[in-house]
């Protein structure tokens, strides 16, 4: 049961990509930039796209080796 949440964690990750690759204003992805966007200005998209990549690789990884 507890391994669904890598999977879960995985998705968020691939969705904080995405958007950051978009430079999307949707739902929820506009408030995690507003949030990035105080501390990184406009290297906001940047910043979430690079954590979003570490947090798809390190979901992944514990996924697979769980």
């Amino acid at each position: 049961m507890a391994m669904i949440w890598y999977w879960v964690g995985a998705a968020i990750g691939i969705y904080m990509v995405w958007g950051a690759a978009t430079k999307s204003a949707v739902g929820p992805y506009r408030l995690l930039h507003a949030r990035a966007a105080l501390l990184w200005k406009n290297r906001a998209h940047e910043f979430l796209l690079v954590s979003g990549a570490v947090v798809v690789v390190i979901m992944l990884g514990l996924a697979l080796l769980n």
